[in-house]
């Protein structure tokens, strides 16, 4: 499995009052023979999680890459995988990246939990051209 590691880049939202965060170049999730390429610029809140768990789980790269694909998942891909081969990506992804057992599958439960209404959702896809570090 080859994973990205781009320098992430973020901005604040003020009307829905989330941090986002994009890459400037794409990224591309190897599964070994399957591939998720999210192109660069693409908007994610890193994890949607109900807001119980957020102060819990720090926001890590190695969530927030994983959370990147999720995200493109749920609002892109939805006619290709369902919401639980998604959420399955996920875990899958947080695994690779090296998250512990017990910290990927808490936060894969508080995903299960708190991203259905996020499934299909549809929100700005991509960055501004004026990036705010």
């Amino acid at each position: 499995m080859s994973l990205p590691k781009p320098e992430l880049h973020t901005f604040y939202d003020e009307e829905e009052g989330v941090r986002l965060y994009y890459s400037c170049e794409p990224l591309v999730f190897d599964m070994g023979g399957d591939a998720c390429l999210v192109p660069p610029l693409f908007l994610s809140d890193g994890l949607s999680i109900p807001r119980l768990f957020r102060s819990i789980f720090s926001k890590s790269p190695s969530y927030i890459y994983a959370g990147i694909a999720h995200d493109y998942c749920y609002r892109i891909l939805p006619k290709k995988m369902t919401r639980k081969q998604a959420d399955k990506l996920f875990l899958k992804l947080m695994k690779g990246y090296g998250v512990g057992f017990f910290t990927r599958r808490a936060i894969y439960r508080a995903v299960r939990l708190g991203a259905r209404k996020s499934w299909r959702v549809k929100r700005p896809q991509f960055a501004k051209d004026n990036h705010h570090d």
